[in-house]
């Protein structure tokens, strides 16, 4: 076979588990980003000291529409800066990024 389609052929692969490589890491990145908007759902709503009682039915309020959520409530907290937790510092590329082009130069030899 051709040298050329043979390179060509090669780079779709790698092409192709460098995207399989990043939309795994794109899950991940999306399912922690999930777990840290609950983490602060709960914290939120636990920081209102209310009884068992109350708070269902502040969140029964909440799901029927009574309560409007998007607007500043007085005594809502505020997010300060750095007071995510330390593990999400360690969200960043996959373990295995995908490594950059090294034949470039072989294909313009070419």
């Amino acid at each position: 076979m051709n040298a050329k389609l043979n390179r060509v052929l090669d780079e779709i692969k790698r092409t192709e588990d460098k995207i399989a490589a990043w939309q795994e890491h794109l899950e991940e990145l999306n399912i922690r980003k999930n777990q840290l908007e609950d983490a602060e759902i709960i914290k939120s709503i636990r920081s209102m000291n209310l009884s068992s009682r109350e708070m269902l039915a502040f969140l029964e309020n909440i799901r029927s529409g009574a309560v409007d959520i998007r607007q500043g409530q007085p005594g809502e907290a505020v997010r300060q800066e750095g007071s995510m937790p330390k593990e999400t510092e360690n969200i960043g590329e996959p373990e295995k990024a995908p490594a950059e082009r090294e034949d470039r130069e072989d294909e313009e030899n070419d």
